[in-house]
């Protein structure tokens, strides 16, 4: 027969047991969700997105710039008139100058992501290009 000690004495050993386990399996989950969380970093990051997809980068890159200047609103030649030149000139409306304001930010936005894109291209065919050797070499 068995004790009550040796019984407890046991089922504490096998207690223990396990708590280190479930430490153990901690440490593994937490280091895999870090190895995970890094990998989806690194994947997900712009520079990656462009390296493997260039060309609709640059397409994306473009396509919003469009955007955005198109929905800022563009700006609308006026051509002087004769009846126009016989008038007094008077100030711009304020609302007139805040869509002038928001035009040329959207156009400088556009023209900032069109080279953001452009350069991100570049580098990117510049390393294809010195991977495979360049031209004359064989």
């Amino acid at each position: 027969m068995t004790t009550k000690n040796e019984t407890l004495h046991g089922i504490q050993a096998r207690i223990e047991e396990l708590q280190k386990t479930i430490a153990e399996k901690e440490k593994q989950i937490k280091a895999r969700t870090r190895n995970l969380k890094e990998e989806i970093a690194e994947e997900l990051s712009p520079e990656e997105i462009v390296k493997k997809h260039p060309f609709l980068a640059a397409g994306t890159t473009f396509t919003a710039g469009l955007i955005i200047t198109k929905s800022l609103g563009g700006r609308k030649k006026n051509i002087p008139s004769a009846k126009a030149s016989e008038t007094t000139l008077q100030p711009e409306p304020p609302a007139s100058r805040r869509k002038g304001v928001m035009y040329a930010i959207g156009l400088d936005m556009f023209h900032s992501l069109k080279d953001i894109g452009f350069s991100y291209l570049q580098g990117y065919l510049e390393n294809r290009f010195k991977k495979q050797g360049g031209p004359g070499r064989e």
